[in-house]
């Protein structure tokens, strides 16, 4: 018979997915936490004391358990495969052959037919013991099967376990999100038109996915606009010339130098280019440090929606981070950028200019309005185009532009940040409207909101002394960002994306 030696490795892996599990719950509560606290009404001594401490010892407290119970999940997980590989080995080598004494020849006819006697019975001996040992193997082969089916059964189990809790857990944090928006507007402080929406729109989708993982017994999860957690990895160093031409590293195209506004939307184009590769397959931030004498500040260039799909993937920049950041929660893109800065190592206190397009800008828009990131860096610049961010609610503190062509329909999709009582905010920093490009029409919806297309007409504006995009670049705040000079720059490529327990 063959014996499992040292652990039942279908058990062990259990406990992996368990740990992985535990891993990404505390993972959701910093971000529901950090969310919370974004949005509370508590302001004062205490409620900064509060806050200092969650940034300080109870967030880096969660996320340190967080990846120690990640790095346990992996080691389970190697040692379930290397104890299969080695009950696989001992059971290829078998039970080793057994050996029986010849017979003593007889000479007359009497010992003859002894021995012929004999010869029978030991065939007969063999016969028995062959069928014995068949069958022994036959209620090791149905032990074993019924063994691996018990554990297939269990497994499929706790998987459906898992997709129903984690289904009910999106469904209810999202209805939380709309009741707090509903509290507020009865409180006199209504959400913005786009805020509701957007919540209203992940409820219902929730409800449908609760009910079709409730439906399979969780066995059938849909995972519909399923936010996940947040991940980066390590900087990838690439290189830096003025039009972000020149040898890739990894894939990735080299940085371009942060010489005017234009210039830095070109390289938040040029994240674009840096998702669905080995290095970062499933998106990515760069990050330019740019060093003078009064120390380094930081550029964090920030893509737009990569993916439309509703349903959930590794890429965090999708339709359902567009709809968790409209509805003014802290989604798993806008998490990742803030640790994909963590992972470039940005000092607290060194200038930040945040630039993104389209949902990128949302994400820029929305790290500025979480107490916790901005007590964490300081952001003194926010740069956006093609985005919706009328509704943010950025600080006052932060020297906003935000460009739009005439004719593109994304960055109007908030109306204006018009509220439910129907008042429209007021906007906050410099709001520059920008031809079409190439002279296009109302109705070239691609072309308008076209990445590329915003760099050169950025560009084009800058170019243009008394103009707005001119006047924002000269301000002392703004000019920490510029240089010609590339020996002064250095440029990062860091992946991001989204990670499911």
């Amino acid at each position: 018979m063959n014996r499992l030696l040292g652990m039942d490795p279908s058990q062990v892996r259990r406990l992996a997915r368990s740990l992985e599990c535990a891993a990404g719950e505390l993972e959701l509560l910093e971000l529901q936490v950090a969310g919370k606290m974004s949005v509370i009404g508590w302001h004062g001594s205490d409620a900064d004391a509060f806050r200092t401490d969650w940034v300080s010892r109870h967030r880096p407290v969660l996320l340190n358990i967080a990846q120690e119970l990640r790095q346990a999940a992996l080691v389970a997980a190697g040692n379930a495969d290397a104890q299969e590989g080695t009950s696989e080995a001992g059971a290829a080598a078998g039970p080793p052959a057994a050996t029986g004494a010849q017979p003593a020849p007889g000479t007359d006819s009497a010992h003859r037919d002894a021995a012929s006697g004999q010869a029978d019975s030991g065939q007969d001996s063999g016969w028995l013991a062959n069928g014995l040992d068949w069958v022994a193997d036959g209620a090791d082969w149905v032990t074993g099967t019924a063994g691996d089916g018990a554990g297939w059964f269990a497994d499929r189990a706790e998987l459906g376990y898992g997709n129903i809790i984690r289904s009910f857990s999106d469904a209810a944090s999202d209805s939380a999100h709309l009741l707090t928006l509903l509290d507020a507007w009865a409180g006199g402080n209504p959400p913005s038109l786009m805020e509701l929406a957007a919540s209203s729109s992940l409820v219902w989708t929730g409800a449908v996915d609760l009910s079709a993982t409730m439906g399979s017994l969780g066995q059938l999860a849909p995972l519909l606009l399923d936010d996940g957690t947040p991940w980066a990895g390590e900087p990838i160093a690439v290189g830096i010339s003025r039009d972000g031409m020149g040898p890739a590293v990894n894939g990735h195209r080299p940085g371009v130098l942060p010489s005017d506004l234009g210039a830095i939307a070109l390289n938040t184009a040029q994240a674009y280019n840096d998702g669905d590769t080995s290095s970062a397959p499933d998106g990515a931030v760069r990050i330019t440090r740019v060093l003078d004498g009064d120390g380094p500040s930081y550029i964090v260039t920030i893509p737009g929606t990569q993916s439309w799909s509703p349903l959930t993937s590794g890429t965090a920049a999708d339709l359902t981070g567009n709809l968790v950041t409209a509805s003014g929660q802290l989604s798993t893109a806008t998490a990742a950028v803030a640790l994909a800065m963590e992972q470039a190592g940005i000092e607290p206190g060194a200038p930040v200019m945040l630039s993104g397009h389209s949902q990128g800008g949302m994400t820029a828009a929305a790290l500025t309005t979480d107490p916790a990131f901005m007590e964490q860096y300081n952001v003194t610049n926010v740069m956006t185009f093609g985005s919706p961010i009328d509704a943010a609610g950025i600080p006052p503190s932060v020297e906003v532009i935000a460009f739009q062509h005439e004719d593109d329909v994304v960055p109007r999709l908030d109306l204006g940040g018009v509220t439910a009582d129907g008042e429209s905010p007021r906007r906050h920093g410099v709001q520059v409207t920008l031809p079409n490009p190439g002279g296009g029409t109302w109705n070239n919806v691609v072309a308008n909101h076209d990445y590329n297309n915003y760099a050169a007409s950025i560009s084009d504006a800058g170019a243009d002394p008394t103009g707005a995009a001119a006047q924002y670049a000269g301000r002392p705040a703004t000019l920490q960002f510029l240089t010609d000079d590339p020996t002064q720059v250095e440029s990062f490529v860091v992946p991001v994306g989204r990670r499911h327990p």
